[in-house]
Formats: C-alpha cells, structure tokens, sequence
C-alpha cells in the first residue's frame, strides 16, 4: 500500500453540497411560489386586459427570453424529425394554458385554490391518454386510483351529486365556466404532456420549450388583434413582469424533475394548493370550501400512487415538461 502525496489527494469538500433530491425540492417549491404569484398576476390584470391578450404576450416576452439560451446552446439542438407531433404539442398546450388563464381571470368566479384542486386532475388525465395514444399497460391498481381520482374531482366540480338527498343540493350539479375552462385545461396540457414523452427522446428540455413558445406565439397571433387591450405603461410592466414569472417557474420545475427521483419530487407539486390558498386569503379574503379540500386530498393521493407505481414499472426516468 502506497501513502498518497499531497499533491494526489482528492480535495476536500468545502461545505456539505446538496443531493438531487434536495436540490429538486428547492427548485419544486420555487416553481409553486412563481407559479402562484403568475396566476395571481393573471387574475389581477385580466381586470383590465383580457385573457388572450395576456396568452399572447406571456408566450412572446418567454420566447424572447428563451432566445439567447437557445443560441448558447447550439441551434442544433432544436432539429428534430417530427414537425407534426411538435406542432400537435404546442395546440394542445396552447390551449391548455390559455383556458387556464381564462379559468382564473376576472371573468369568473373560480378561486385559485380551487383551479389549482382542479389542475391536479392532469395526472390522472396523463394516465389515460398514455393507455390510448402511447399504447401504455396500464394495470388494474392504476385504473382503481384513476377512478377514485376522479371521484375525487366530481367532489369537487359538482358537490350535489354526493348531497342528492339535502334540499337545494341540486344547485351544486351546476357547471359554471371556470370550473369548465380549467377542466379542459387540465385535459389539454395532459395530451401535452404524453406528446412530450415521445418528443424528449430526441429535444432537450430547454428546446421543447422554446418550441412551445414559439409555436404558441404564432397560433395566438390572430387572436391578440381580436382581443386587444390598450393596457397602461404600468400594466405592460406587469405583463412583462408576468411572463417572466412563468417562464421561470417552468424552468424551475423541469430542473427539479430533472435532478431529483420523480416518486420523490412529483408529490411536491401539490405544494401549490396551500400557496394558493394563502394566495386566495390575502387577495380576496376567501378560503377554499370542504368539497375542494377534499376532493383535492383524494385527486392527490390518487396521483401519487400512480406516480409510485408507473416509477416501478419503469427502468428509466422521464421528464416530462409541465405547460403554465
């Protein structure tokens, strides 16, 4: 056995470093809180600008910030051997965030914990559009959390059906349009999401979204002149300020899928329903009914195991690109 000079010997760490999951956490609980304060800017300023409009300039002023990395990067890295599904991506995400900005805008009535409850269904959503378009087995155990899931959201979107025999329950079957706009949101990101899985076999995520927002700029284009605002100095300030905001909350949530153990890292997502909640109190006053509570402890429950059983049947991690 040889000693080791001092010149060979490893150098010593500095200070403790932070191991993939702890660094996923962080960056998981820095993507609710910008995901949060960007719905609570989308809410505030659809009083005065509408929600296409801010659709619109939320994917320009992203694209303009994903530019420069794309060139640091190597425009090489946005080749790509699928145009269509690409293009498919980016409808079905451009629908998904733009119903998502109409679900929490002025418009309705929708708190932003109960968007935020609602969104959870994407999971559930994701598991049986894979099962269809990408030929996914899905197990039975999958399929029971899948059923209790969305239990778990009529609980939530229509509380009268498990209060028939109350008077008045009735009212509660009523569907208003934020409750709509932010199921069909949930469903079109989740086609997003099962589209990404094919496509992250050959694009990184960083050109994925940069795909996203150019081809989101293009498809809202002819809408930002049917719906346009004539918003002050200070709100386009705010808009900018907006968009930032969720690009950076994309960003931090694909990196912190990206470093850490998916079954580790996914159920922090759910972090958001209690910032938005805290969100709900000190804009509006409001905290989220009991139907809302417990529909989202069951959505996520449900989603968790799904994300602990699809883990174990998978060898290899995915990432998958969440739309905002």
């Amino acid at each position: 056995m040889t000693d080791q000079s001092p010149e060979n010997a490893a150098p010593e760490s500095k200070g403790p470093r932070l191991s993939g999951n702890a660094l996923g956490a962080v960056f998981m609980v820095l993507s609710g809180v910008g995901f949060t304060v960007y719905t609570v800017l989308a809410k505030e300023l659809s009083q005065d600008v509408h929600p296409v409009f801010l659709a619109f300039w939320r994917s320009f002023f992203a694209l303009i910030v994903s530019v420069p990395i794309i060139l640091r990067v190597g425009l090489s890295s946005m080749k790509t051997k699928r145009p269509g599904l690409l293009v498919a991506r980016s409808l079905f995400g451009t629908l998904g965030f733009t119903l998502a900005m109409l679900a929490v805008s002025d418009f309705f009535t929708l708190s932003l914990s109960q968007f935020n409850a609602i969104s959870f269904s994407r999971s559930l959503f994701v598991t049986v559009l894979a099962a269809i378009v990408l030929r996914e087995m899905v197990g039975p155990h999958r399929w029971g959390a899948v059923a209790i899931g969305f239990i778990g959201v009529l609980i939530m979107v229509v509380p009268g059906v498990f209060m028939f025999w109350e008077p008045g329950a009735s009212a509660g079957f009523q569907l208003d349009g934020g409750t709509l706009c932010a199921l069909g949101s949930a469903f079109f990101l989740a086609f997003a999401i099962v589209l990404v899985k094919t496509l992250s076999a050959e694009l990184s995520a960083v050109a994925l979204l940069t795909y996203a927002n150019i081809l989101s700029t293009v498809l809202l284009l002819p809408f930002v002149f049917i719906f346009w605002s004539m918003p002050s100095l200070e709100t386009w300030g705010w808009i900018v300020f907006m968009a930032l905001t969720g690009y950076v909350s994309q960003y931090c949530y694909i990196s912190g899928v990206s470093v850490g153990d998916a079954s580790f890292i996914s159920p922090l997502d759910y972090l958001r329903l209690p910032m938005a909640t805290v969100a709900d109190l000190l804009v509006v006053g409001l905290l989220p009914g009991t139907n809302v509570w417990i529909g989202a402890g069951i959505i996520i429950v449900s989603a968790v195991y799904i994300t602990l059983r699809d883990r174990k049947k998978q060898a290899q991690p995915v990432t998958i690109l969440q739309d905002r």
